[in-house]
Order: structure tokens, then sequence, then C-alpha cells
């Protein structure tokens, strides 16, 4: 494997972090009886997906300074 190839594969790895943090355990979050702070734990979660998601495009973004400019 290159370099050139597991630098794509890790960007495409921190972008679909974040989109399988949110949609895999809403099934789950969803049906859950129990609340945080009287917040359903489901938006509760999104709401804590929001830094996770920042932070891996972030990195994603960082990954590949040197394709941007070509």
């Amino acid at each position: 494997m290159s370099v050139r190839s597991s630098g794509i594969r890790l960007r495409y790895g921190l972008v679909a972090l974040p989109f399988c943090a949110v949609l895999l355990p809403m099934p789950f979050l969803y049906v859950a009886p129990f609340r945080i702070l009287g917040v359903p734990i489901a938006l509760f979660w999104l709401f804590a997906c929001l830094p996770l998601t920042t932070l891996c495009l972030a990195l994603a973004a960082s990954c590949a300074p040197a394709e941007a400019d070509r």
C-alpha cells in the first residue's frame, strides 16, 4: 500500500466516523426511555457528536494540504 493510498483511506475514515456515529446508534437511542438533564438521550447524543464532526473534518482537511495546491 502506498503512502498516498493510506492517506486517502485515512481521510475517508475520518469523514465516515461522524456519519456512523450519528446514524448507527439512532434506532437504539430513539427508543431509550431515560433522559439526561431532561433532554432525550437521542438529542443529547446528536449535540455531543457536533464537536466530533468538527474535529474529524479538520483532521481530514489537514491530512492533504499538498493535494490542494495542485
